[in-house]
């Protein structure tokens, strides 16, 4: 599963820029750490180490890989959530047509209800964006 979003996704991406995690955003892969968006078919940074260590006077100072601020994941995730739920609710829509079809209106009505809301939700989700965006 996805521990950025919860998408379900075993994500693998990996940037060739930086060699941060990546999330899918209208189709784009899109760095969490450095933003990079470079093409699906780039070939990962040869440095596999996700840390480095420096000798100084007798101590080690080990250096990790930056994480992105919190102010970069939003940037990044708001609009990732956005466009997976409008995934779940166009399939959702699909299913009202097919209860509907069953002679399930009572299902179909309900799940409308989850389409409302997931509506709703991204319009939230929008504004957070905005606001994020806005200061």
């Amino acid at each position: 599963m996805c521990e950025e979003c919860g998408c379900g996704l075993n994500t693998s991406l990996i940037c060739p820029e930086c060699g941060g995690r990546m999330v899918l955003i209208n189709g784009q892969a899109t760095c969490l750490s450095c933003g990079a968006t470079p093409p699906l078919d780039t070939d990962p940074p040869e440095h596999e180490e996700h840390h480095h260590h420096h000798h100084h006077a007798g101590h080690v100072h080990e250096e990790t890989k930056a994480e992105p601020d919190d102010l970069t994941k939003l940037r990044i995730l708001l609009p990732h959530w956005i466009e997976h739920n409008e995934e779940h609710a166009a399939g959702f829509r699909r299913w009202v047509a097919k209860a509907r079809a069953l002679g399930r209106e009572k299902t179909a009505q309900r799940i409308e209800e989850a389409v409302e809301r997931m509506a709703a939700c991204n319009q939230a989700l929008r504004d957070a964006l905005g606001a994020l965006e806005g200061g």
